[in-house]
């Protein structure tokens, strides 16, 4: 299966051109000729299962889908096949109050089924339950789409996973750094600094963490991944 194509986004005018995001990679190996593979959506829609810039993609334990739909300010769940279960957000309604997405870019999912939402250009971390329903969101005063530099807030969130303890990360476009927080969204720790030398970071796009607490980081201005192991206990 190829990578998905990158999703186009245009940032917040006072913070420039975001420019291309990225694509979510493909299997882990690559696919031999023999490898069979299926594709939904077949160009740019906004119906069940079709997308307009899919982004980040989560894969549940049975197979289930949770894709972030960019242009289509949603994020939606599909079976193992493609078959549309449901949607978090309104399709091409950007908004700001919970359950609302401005331009989402990724997704994280818990064991227990928890729902984690990068809101790209919102600003914030939205979360939701395994049932569908809105839990908590973070980033800023009242996580409405106000942006800043301090801990716990953001400036273009565009990637987010977690760790085995369930602790979430989040790449903090804007400001350059990788903020980790606890899976209620109380701040833990913040790393990184602008610029090109070591623990630096130009623009840190994605972010991904090992089994052994092992963060990888895409620096995206930097052209390259930056590798960060967890400190000795």
């Amino acid at each position: 299966m190829a990578p998905l194509r990158h999703a186009p986004a245009c940032a917040h005018a006072d913070r420039g051109e975001l420019g291309h995001g990225r694509a979510a990679p493909g299997r882990r190996g690559g696919l031999g000729p023999r490898d069979r593979a299926a594709r939904w959506g077949a160009g740019a829609g906004s119906g069940p299962g079709e997308f307009n810039a899919p982004g980040g993609v989560a894969v549940a334990a049975n197979g289930d889908l949770f894709v972030v739909d960019f242009y289509n300010q949603r994020v939606q769940h599909l079976r193992a096949d493609g078959g549309f279960i449901k949607q978090w957000g309104d399709t091409g309604e950007i908004g700001i109050w919970a359950g609302e997405f401005n331009y989402p870019t990724d997704v994280a999912l818990a064991a227990d089924g928890t729902l984690y939402v990068a809101d790209g250009y919102a600003d914030r971390v939205q979360v939701f339950s395994s049932a569908g329903g809105f839990l908590r969101k973070w980033g800023g005063p009242f996580a409405i789409n106000i942006f800043g530099p301090f801990n716990g807030w953001f400036a273009t969130v565009t990637g987010i996973t977690l760790d085995l303890q369930g602790n979430v990360f989040v790449a903090d476009f804007y400001n350059n750094r990788i903020q980790k927080f606890s899976p209620d969204g109380t701040f833990l720790t913040a790393f990184g600094e602008p610029g090109k030398g070591p623990r630096q970071f130009n623009h840190p796009i994605a972010v991904a963490v090992a089994d052994d607490g092992t963060i990888f980081v895409a620096d995206f201005g930097n052209n390259r991944i930056q590798k960060w192991r967890p400190k000795a206990q």
